[in-house]
C-alpha cells in the first residue's frame, strides 16, 4: 500500500467504526429530524434551532455511506428524508419542530436537489428523481434572475446583493444528478454556473464572494473577500465537471490550485482578501477537508506531489481535528487548539465526501 491507500483506510475506517454509527445514535432525534450540533462531551443540544438543510446533508451522508458499503444508513437516509420533506423546503426550524423561516433559499434548495440525488442515486425510486426535478423547476420560476444565475431567495429583489456560494452548491448539486441520469437537461444547470464561474467567480485566480445585483463586486472590503476553502472546493468540482462534460478545464483548476497553497502550510485559513492577506487565521476543518479533495483531483490528473499531499493532510487532520470517539474539532486557532464551543452536524456532509474521494482515488494507482 501506498501512503494514500494507507491514509484512505484509516479515515475510512474512522467513519465505519466511530463517526457514522455516533453520530446516527447521539445526533438524529426520534422523529427522524437532526439537531444542530453537539456539545463538545458528545451530548445533543436539544433547544437550539436548527437550519432545516442540515437535515438535506445528513440524508447525502448516510446514503453515500451505504452506497459505498460502509454503513447501513438507508433506513437513515430515507427517514430524515420524509422527515425533512413533511416540514418542507423551509429554511429554518424550531427545536420543537416549529417553522421559524418558511424562506425558500437557493443555497438551501441546492442541498435539497443533492439529497433527492443521493437517494435516487441509492435506491432508483422514481420519487426521488421527481421530487429533484420539481425543486429545479421550482428554482428556476421563483429564483431566475434578470442579469443571470438565480436569486439568493424568494424574498429577494433583482437589485438584492448576491453570493457566489449558492450557485457553487447548484454546480454540486446539477453534476451530482446528471452523474445518475446522464440527462442533459440536469446539466444544464452547471452548465449556466460554469458560465458565472468564467465570467465573475475567478479573477486574479481566487473565487470572488459577494457581488452587486449585475454581478460586479460589491464595494469596499466585502467585495475583496476571499475564502481559501472555496477556492480549493471548486478545484474539485471543476474536476468533476470535466468528466461530465469532457471540457478541458484543467487551466483553473491550476491557477486556483497554485494560488491557494502557495506559502502555506497543511491547512488554509477562514478568510482573507483577494490579494492573500490574512483577515482570520482560524481555520475551520470544512476548510482543509476541500483543501484534501483539491489535493485529489490534482493527483487525478497527474499532478507530481498531490498524491503524497492528499495523504499527509489526511494523516495530519487525525492529531488535530478527528477525535477518536469520531467526534471532530470545528475550528481551531493558530496554536492548533481548538476554538469551536460546539461541533456543527453540518461538517459530516463535507468529511464525508472527502472519505470517499481519498478512498476512489487512493484506488486507481
Amino acid at each position: 500500500m501506498d501512503a494514500l491507500q494507507q491514509s484512505a483506510a484509516r479515515l475510512r475506517a474512522w467513519c465505519v467504526n466511530r463517526a457514522l454509527p455516533v453520530w446516527a445514535d447521539r445526533a438524529q432525534n426520534p422523529d427522524s429530524s437532526w439537531v444542530e450540533h453537539l456539545y463538545l462531551d458528545g451530548s445533543a443540544d436539544k433547544a437550539v434551532e436548527r437550519r432545516w438543510r442540515v437535515l438535506a446533508r445528513q440524508v447525502y451522508v448516510y446514503a453515500k455511506a451505504n452506497a459505498l458499503g460502509w454503513f447501513k444508513g438507508r433506513g437513515v437516509a430515507v427517514s430524515t428524508y420524509e422527515k425533512m420533506i413533511e416540514v418542507g423546503y423551509v429554511h429554518r426550524v424550531s427545536s420543537d419542530g416549529q417553522v421559524t423561516d418558511s424562506m425558500g433559499d437557493l443555497y438551501d434548495h441546492a442541498f435539497y436537489i443533492l439529497a433527492a440525488s443521493s437517494l435516487y442515486a441509492l435506491t432508483r425510486d422514481r420519487k426521488y428523481l421527481d421530487d429533484a426535478e420539481a425543486l429545479l423547476a421550482w428554482i428556476d420560476t421563483a429564483l431566475t434572475h434578470p442579469s443571470g444565475g438565480w436569486r439568493e431567495t424568494d424574498q429577494a429583489d433583482d437589485q438584492a446583493p448576491r453570493r457566489q456560494n449558492p450557485h457553487m452548491h447548484l454546480f454540486e448539486a446539477s453534476l451530482c444528478l446528471y452523474g445518475v441520469t446522464q440527462n442533459k437537461k440536469h446539466l444544464r444547470y452547471a452548465e449556466s454556473v460554469f458560465d458565472l464561474f468564467e465570467a465573475h467567480f475567478i479573477d486574479d485566480n481566487t473565487i470572488s464572494e459577494f457581488f452587486n445585483a449585475n454581478w460586479t463586486l460589491e464595494n469596499g472590503k466585502k467585495g475583496q473577500t476571499a475564502e481559501p476553502g472555496h477556492a480549493v472546493e471548486w478545484i474539485w468540482l471543476l474536476g468533476q465537471y470535466q468528466t461530465a462534460t469532457g471540457r478541458d478545464i484543467s487551466a483553473y483548476q491550476s491557477a486556483l490550485y497554485g494560488k491557494a497553497l502557495r506559502g502555506r502550510g497543511w491547512f488554509l485559513n477562514d478568510e482573507e482578501d483577494k490579494s492573500g492577506k490574512i483577515r482570520s487565521e482560524t481555520k475551520r476543518l470544512w476548510v482543509q477537508t476541500e483543501v484534501i479533495k483539491a489535493h485529489l483531483a490534482m493527483a487525478e490528473r497527474g499532478t507530481p506531489g498531490a498524491r503524497d499531499m492528499a495523504a499527509a493532510t489526511i494523516d495530519a487532520l487525525f492529531p488535530t481535528y478527528l477525535t477518536e470517539d469520531g467526534l471532530w474539532n470545528d475550528q481551531i486557532n493558530t496554536c492548533g487548539a481548538n476554538i469551536a464551543a460546539t461541533i456543527p452536524v453540518s461538517t459530516f456532509y463535507h468529511i464525508l465526501c472527502m472519505a470517499a474521494e481519498s478512498e476512489r482515488i487512493a484506488n486507481l494507482s
